[in-house]
Order: structure tokens, then C-alpha cells, then sequence
């Protein structure tokens, strides 16, 4: 028992004489300290100077920013981050929602165009055809019997004529046109436009009004043959040469009036040449201008 007593003094002796621990590096963790590390920096060695788990220090070169994992405080706030970001983008969602059930739409708008109003510097010119008709007629060649079965005269004042009715028709005409001296103020190659369309376009048209008109012009010989009271026998004949006047007035007033409406417009843009030769003229025309016959004088 003395023995046991004094082996264990010497034991606790030795216990205080042993030497103390060597000192850890400056960054060096403890023991302890490394119990208290987070797993993911056990056995890595991600950070200068932090023993492994058993406790021997490791030398490592930091990782660049792009490839080093994060550690520490960093992963907490990515993590948190992480959660974060879901619940922002689920209220950034339902106010975008309200925002749009909230807003007043736009009404509906109308309005107007410009107005606006162009024109072209141009002259009109028109012509005139004035139409004067005449005729008359005349029997030839009478033959009268004693006809019967008359109504309204006598027996003896009924009668049978033959012969022929000749009619005469005449017309004369006199056409208008506009002169360049009814146009001022046009430069020389405006004033040669307006005369080319005078000469070659508008006299032209006119004497077609003319050749039209004419048609009217004429003598005709038509046989009669009719039973009537003598007292009658003018107006009969009055009568049938009416109808065949009106007749021919009609058909060459259709074919005056076919030619229209006609008006000839003359395009003014045009420039003076450098040398002093005459200009060139270019005149068209548009769409004509009809104007009403009289019943004895036509114009066009």
C-alpha cells in the first residue's frame, strides 16, 4: 500500500514536471477549435493554416473568387438569398397583378385629317358651234279625182290627190373659238401651247359639230296618195312634211350631241428654250363638256 501511495506521487509528479505542449502555429486552430469548425472545412484545406481532423496543419493557395466555394457567413447569406428570392418575386407578381386590375383604360380617339387643296396651273379652252336650221316645201305633180267615203264635207267636196311632197333643208353653221389674247399674262412657250391646242385640237372637235349639223342639209321627194275633204288637203300636206323636219332635226342633233362633253385642258409647266427657236408645244386633252342644242339654233 506505501508503494501504491508513492507510485502515484510519483505519477502526479511527473504529470506537472512534463514538459508543456508545444506552441501551434500563429493560425493554427486548437483541438477544440477545430471540433467547433463547420463540416465542409474539415479535410479540405481551404484555409491557410486550419488543421484537418487529425490535427495536422496544411499549407494551401487560395482559390480565385470564380472557383473558391463559399464558406462561412458567405454560404448563410447565399442560402438566405436563395430563400429570399422566390417570395420577391411572388409579391413583385401580385402587385404587378393589382396594378393592372387598378389602372383606367384609355377611351377611344377620333379625329381629322389635314385639309389640304392643290391645284394645276392650267387654262381651259371650249368651242362653240352655233346650228341654224331652215327648210320648206312644196307639191309637184298633183293629180286630183272625185273621191268618196270622206267625213266632215260634202260629196262633192271630197277628193282624191296624188303627187309628191319635196322638201328643202338648210343649215348653217358658225363656230367660235377662244384666241390667245384671252389668256394674258402667258410666258412664249404658254402662249404657244394655248394656240397649238386652238389650232389642233379644239377646231377639230368644233368641225366634227359641223359635219354633225349638216347632216340636216338635204332635199327629199316623198309620193302622196290620199282621199280627203278639199278644205284639209294643206294641213295633210303641212303635217307630213312636220313630221319628216323633225325627224331629220333630231338625228343630226344625236349626232352633235354624241361628240360631247369635250373641254380641252392645256398643261402651262413648261420652260422656255435656251436658244431663241420656237417652243415645243405638248397639249392634251381631258374629258369633254357637254352643252344643250336649242330648238333652232345649236351650240356645242
Amino acid at each position: 500500500m506505501p508503494l501504491a501511495r508513492s507510485r502515484t506521487r510519483r505519477k502526479g509528479k511527473a504529470n506537472e514536471e512534463s514538459p508543456a505542449p508545444e506552441s501551434l502555429p500563429e493560425n493554427a486552430a486548437t483541438p477544440l477549435q477545430a471540433q467547433q469548425m463547420p463540416a465542409y472545412a474539415v479535410g479540405r484545406g481551404a484555409i491557410t493554416g486550419v488543421p484537418l481532423l487529425d490535427g495536422a496543419p496544411v499549407q494551401t493557395m487560395p482559390l480565385e473568387d470564380e472557383q473558391r466555394e463559399p464558406v462561412g457567413k458567405e454560404l448563410i447569406e447565399e442560402q438566405e438569398q436563395a430563400a429570399q428570392a422566390p417570395k420577391e418575386e411572388k409579391v413583385a407578381a401580385e402587385h404587378e397583378e393589382v396594378s393592372n386590375q387598378s389602372v383606367t383604360p384609355v377611351p377611344d380617339v377620333s379625329g381629322e385629317g389635314e385639309k389640304t387643296q392643290e391645284t394645276a396651273y392650267s387654262v381651259t379652252l371650249r368651242g362653240r358651234t352655233d346650228a341654224s336650221f331652215s327648210s320648206s316645201f312644196s307639191t309637184e305633180d298633183v293629180v286630183t279625182t272625185r273621191g268618196t267615203g270622206c267625213n266632215g264635207c260634202a260629196a262633192g267636196d271630197c277628193v282624191h290627190a296624188r303627187g309628191t311632197l319635196v322638201s328643202t333643208y338648210t343649215v348653217s353653221t358658225t363656230v367660235t373659238l377662244p384666241s390667245v389674247n384671252d389668256f394674258p399674262n402667258l410666258r412664249p412657250c404658254q402662249r404657244q401651247r394655248v394656240q397649238d391646242g386652238i389650232t389642233n385640237v379644239l377646231a377639230p372637235h368644233e368641225q366634227q359639230h359641223v359635219n354633225a349639223f349638216n347632216t340636216y342639209n338635204g332635199t327629199t321627194r316623198r309620193p302622196f296618195d290620199m282621199t280627203i275633204c278639199r278644205g284639209a288637203f294643206d294641213a295633210a300636206i303641212q303635217r307630213m312634211f312636220n313630221s319628216e323636219d323633225s325627224a331629220r332635226r333630231a338625228a343630226a342633233r344625236a349626232l352633235s350631241n354624241a361628240l360631247d362633253p369635250f373641254q380641252f385642258d392645256v398643261d402651262l409647266n413648261c420652260e422656255e428654250p435656251p436658244d431663241a427657236g420656237p417652243p415645243r408645244s405638248d397639249a392634251g386633252a381631258t374629258a369633254p363638256r357637254a352643252m344643250a342644242p336649242g330648238n333652232e339654233e345649236l351650240e356645242t
